[in-house]
């Protein structure tokens, strides 16, 4: 049994030695079963000599420091005259107390009861009652696998006996493991900096899986700083996510037909300039609107209320017939009459109505003819262009 019992120890140490090495230590809620060969050490008055012991012992922690073990040692005894085999079995039940769980080497107190039979060759067995206490080292090789030592004093309660128990072995830990520290969040959104693409988001941000705050409209704008959330897929943005208007005419990039409107233009809503002229012609040398033309200027009122340009302007002309200063007063006569029209008929905000009289410099026909005096002696009604000075 000696040899098989050495073996055993041989067996466990190499088994041990070739785990894993990795941080361990002693787990709160697992289980524990450690073999384990040593000697036992009777009393002289026993005369029986030192003995080789083999045992098991099942435990339980109930914490990280508190655990409780159930142990059994087979004991291979003689008599001191080597005449009688006496088969010892020594099972315990105890408390063990471990100080440093945390740590790789784990030290440890016991106490505990127990029974020790001793069954001789010739002659009676015996049983009796005892209690043990010691201590021992728990050397963990990996999370699961620990090198063991333990010695024990055994005190009989009616033959008052006192034994010494010493034996080494391999603990194996079977059990939950060691709760993980939680991924570290520096932003605290929700997603462990190790997986996280923007590791300074503001606290309280939105963020997807990547961390990174949202961008519903995917403008390159994050929602928390987004003032128009809205903008439709592809189209350019500000700082602040709302569509560019690089001419400044109210009409977004976008969906701007005429990006380089001139600034103070009035456009229509696809960005392009917004115009509408109105030509009525005069006899020579008179400022009175012909009938004719009464419903071309219901037509001019129409569309300055629809389009509300800040100002229209009332264009007056002539031929180059006669005096320029006098050209210049008519022409000025013929816008101011229809001006007055437009205001006083169709009630127009006077305010937006811009009479101006440019004589003759502006024709729109050969003055050489009648027909073209006739075409030049005019007023255009021009919206929505810039009014010159």
């Amino acid at each position: 049994m000696k040899k098989w019992c050495y073996g055993t120890l041989i067996a466990l140490l190499v088994l041990a030695c070739g785990a894993t090495q990795a941080p361990a230590q002693n787990k709160a809620g697992a289980l524990t079963l450690s073999p384990m060969i040593g000697g036992y050490v009777f009393e002289g008055d026993q005369n029986l000599d030192h003995s080789l012991t083999v045992g098991l012992a099942a435990g339980y922690n109930l914490t990280e420091n508190w655990a409780a073990e159930l142990a059994l040692n087979a004991i291979d005894a003689e008599s001191d005259t080597g005449n009688v085999d006496v088969n010892g079995f020594l099972v315990r039940l105890d408390g063990l107390y471990h100080f440093m769980p945390e740590n790789r080497l784990v030290p440890y107190l016991a106490a505990g009861l127990g029974q020790l039979t001793l069954d001789p060759s010739t002659g009676p067995s015996d049983e009796e009652f005892n209690v043990n206490y010691g201590g021992g080292l728990k050397y963990f090789l990996s999370d699961d696998v620990a090198l063991r030592g333990d010695v024990r004093h055994v005190i009989g309660f009616e033959d008052n006996y006192s034994n010494l128990i010493y034996t080494a072995g391999v603990l194996f830990q079977l059990g939950p493991k060691p709760k993980a520290m939680p991924a570290r969040d520096s932003d605290g959104d929700g997603v462990a900096d190790d997986k996280d693409a923007c590791p300074n988001t503001p606290k309280g941000v939105k963020v997807n899986e990547r961390g990174c705050p949202i961008d519903s409209d995917k403008d390159g704008v994050a929602d928390y700083l987004d003032v128009c959330p809205d903008t439709p897929l592809g189209a350019p943005v500000d700082t602040k996510g709302c569509p560019k208007d690089s001419d400044g005419d109210g009409v977004f990039d976008y969906r701007d037909k005429c990006p380089d409107t001139a600034p103070g233009v009035m456009v229509d809503e696809d960005g392009c300039v917004l115009t509408f002229t109105l030509q009525i012609e005069f006899d020579t040398d008179k400022a009175d609107i012909r009938p004719q033309y009464h419903n071309k200027l219901g037509e001019a009122a129409a569309f300055i209320r629809k389009y509300p340009a800040p100002q229209i302007l009332v264009a007056g002309h002539t031929d180059n017939v006669g005096d320029d200063d006098y050209n210049l007063q008519l022409s000025q006569r013929r816008a101011e009459s229809v001006r007055q029209y437009l205001i006083d008929k169709f009630h127009i905000d006077a305010n937006k109505l811009v009479a101006k009289g440019f004589g003759k410099t502006q024709p729109v026909a050969d003055n050489a003819t009648p027909e073209g005096r006739q075409k030049n002696r005019r007023v255009d009604i021009t919206c929505c262009t810039v009014i010159p000075k």
